[in-house]
């Protein structure tokens, strides 16, 4: 215990998984770290093996968790309130409504616990992605107002009446916190990426986000001034009989018959995973490259072995 490195070997040649990282944190440090296989297939000209602090991931949808950080930052600077218009927040240029419920506000927390009423329009998405350099002749503002616009991306119910996972919904929240914070760089970076980038594209090695894992099992101590925020993100919006229910972004996932917390991640060529126990004394973070964006038999191979080895994990630290 854990698996041995010929072990995870085997498992990621037979699922056709490249390469990942893993990551085993407690509230104090780093308890396990492993890097095994390469960037990309055998087969390419640049096999370059993985390596936890320089190896760069797309986090996809994990990059949501830090919204909802950056929400709270600023709900506890009375900067924005949960259960407050959007509208508010928002150019009079931009306002945002249901187009069939006119009369119901749609609110942050709606946003980020995907009850907003918005539908998922993938094909949409995907042509935010766009070779080269022409994702920048667009922006945030821009993307979110056109898809927004479209009443057929629109769910038939009301606000708070359904939960619906959208990447746009959390995106606008994003939006709303670079209007409150008055800064046009999301978390204070630079924009050098995809349009609808708050919702999937930020970027960092298993370390660098092992330290957020970290402090988000310390009530996020070193990033927020209240737990009362914590306890605020983590409660379920809307109780559902779902092995997934969501608080603000976070969701509680029921895995096998085992309660966890955190947050999944997966685009074309990246499959990733960062959870906590329900008690929130250990978490485990995978990013990989492998990819499950067909929806196939491989995809779901993909997701079982990412999953296996994330159980594994928790199985084996859990008891130390």
């Amino acid at each position: 215990c854990p698996l041995s490195i010929s072990t995870i070997e085997g498992l990621l040649h037979d699922a056709y998984i490249p390469g990942l990282v893993a990551i085993v944190v407690n509230s104090t440090g780093i308890l396990y770290e492993q890097a095994i296989g390469y960037h990309s297939p055998i087969i390419s000209n640049e096999c370059k093996p993985m390596n936890s602090s320089n190896s760069i991931f797309v986090l996809a949808s994990i990059s949501k968790t830090f919204i909802a950080v950056a929400v709270m930052q600023l709900v506890e600077l009375n900067h924005l309130n949960l259960d407050t218009d959007i509208n508010h927040y928002l150019s009079s240029e931009m306002k945002v409504i249901h187009p069939l419920h006119p009369n119901i506000p749609i609110t942050i927390r709606h946003l980020l616990s995907h009850t907003a009423g918005i539908k998922s329009n993938f094909e949409e998405e995907l042509k935010h992605f766009k070779p080269n350099d022409d994702f920048t002749q667009t922006n945030l503002t821009k993307i979110i107002s056109k898809y927004l616009n479209n009443k057929s991306n629109w769910l038939s119910e009301s606000p708070g009446n359904v939960t619906h996972y959208s990447n746009i919904g959390p995106s606008l929240a994003a939006l709303i916190v670079e209007h409150a914070s008055n800064s046009s760089d999301w978390l204070y970076i630079p924009h050098y990426g995809e349009s609808d980038y708050p919702s999937g594209s930020l970027r960092m090695s298993a370390r660098s986000l092992a330290i957020f894992l970290q402090s988000f099992l310390n009530n996020c101590s070193s990033l927020l001034l209240n737990s009362s925020s914590v306890d605020e993100m983590l409660k379920i919006v809307r109780h559902e009989d779902s092995d997934i229910e969501f608080g603000l972004i976070w969701n509680w996932r029921i895995i096998r018959g085992r309660r966890f917390i955190g947050h999944r991640g997966a685009i074309p060529g990246v499959t990733n995973i960062m959870m906590a126990n329900e008690k929130r004394t250990l978490g485990v973070i995978i990013l990989s490259n492998g990819d499950i964006s067909k929806d196939d038999d491989q995809a779901k191979k993909v997701y079982e072995t990412i999953i296996n080895i994330m159980l594994q994990l928790f199985d084996c630290f859990e008891e130390v």
